[in-house]
């Protein structure tokens, strides 16, 4: 799931900065795209999220994703320039929140500090004046690329799930340890 956002991420916020396509067919695309990974992320993690007890954190999530995908096509179809002027705050914000909410769950210190990182993203991009869509998308890909190839802190994971087999408990139990 973080590769797939990386790369959604990336495509996006690299096509904003480099690419010369309009506004509005640059909403358009991104708006399916987001669907299509939102859709993807819940399909990829329902069965985990079900196991761990943590659906909320995905239906956290989704609500986040959905939610800055409307403001910003609003601002865009709209002309909401005071919005269009701080898309990537939004964004850094709303990945801040998401981070928080899945530190809250898993109790893991290592998306606590995701999260303050985003918030601190926005401290620098007054700096990239003319580059903020790339710092933007540098600060968020970099955190899911390094999340994808890392093992993050948890909690202990559920043991008393109905939807596991024994094996399945042994095995989480190990990785764990």
């Amino acid at each position: 799931v973080f590769v797939l956002w990386g790369i959604i991420t990336a495509t996006i916020f690299i096509t904003a900065q480099f690419a010369p396509v309009s506004w509005l067919t640059q909403a358009i695309w991104w708006t399916s795209l987001t669907v299509i990974g939102t859709l993807a992320m819940t399909i990829m993690t329902y069965f985990w999220v079900r196991v761990e007890r943590l659906c909320w954190i995905l239906y956290a999530w989704a609500i986040l994703m959905l939610s800055g995908v409307v403001i910003t096509d609003l601002s865009i179809f709209l002309g909401w320039g005071r919005v269009l002027m701080h898309l990537c705050p939004l964004w850094l914000v709303l990945s801040a929140l998401g981070y928080f909410c899945t530190a809250i769950g898993l109790r893991s210190r290592a998306f606590i500090i995701s999260g303050i990182i985003h918030l601190l993203g926005i401290l620098i991009l007054p700096y990239a004046i003319g580059w903020q869509f790339l710092a933007t998308g540098l600060v968020m890909v970099a955190n899911l690329l390094v999340f994808a190839e890392t093992q993050w802190d948890m909690r202990p994971p559920i043991e008393n799930s109905d939807l596991l087999t024994q094996e399945q408990k042994q095995f989480n139990k190990e990785q764990y340890l």
